[in-house]
């Protein structure tokens, strides 16, 4: 049960997507694509492997989607911790641990990816679902009605 109204959970959820995917959007492009091809060894596609395949980019998009929809679910749901960025922050995290940790280590495990890269992206990735999950936050609960911590 949603402890805000479906509205409020529907377009805090679309305004909070579109500014964090453009976040992890720029972080790769203009951060992580440069380092981090070079040590995946051919795992990353280019231009010219189908990088650019609308089909690609909308997995890329729903599959970012996921974490942060589950994040915003969350927040929209959960009394504790009492304070909205505390919760924020603290679901951000265990969201990101089992999609973005866990799955980058199976696929180290089970491909032949160095790790190393695998682990700064993760961290990458948590970074902007944490700015997406305050920024739920705020928009859900935290225009002063409600505690930070």
């Amino acid at each position: 049960m949603l402890n805000i109204p479906l509205t409020r959970f529907i377009w805090t959820f679309v305004v909070a997507y579109l500014v964090t995917s453009n976040l992890n959007w720029g972080i790769a492009e203009f951060v992580l694509n440069d380092w981090a091809m070079p040590r995946f060894d051919g795992f990353m596609r280019t231009m010219e492997t189908g990088g650019a395949d609308p089909l690609n980019i909308v997995r890329m998009s729903l599959g970012f989607m996921g974490p942060l929809f589950v994040v915003a679910l969350l927040q929209a749901m959960l009394d504790k911790p009492s304070g909205w960025a505390a919760r924020a922050v603290f679901l951000s995290v265990l969201v990101s641990l089992g999609a973005f940790y866990g799955t980058y280590t199976f696929i180290s495990g089970w491909g032949n990816v160095n790790w190393w890269p695998l682990m700064v992206t993760a961290t990458c990735d948590m970074v902007s679902i944490m700015l997406g999950a305050l920024l739920i936050g705020f928009m859900q609960q935290g225009r002063g009605k409600e505690k930070l911590f």
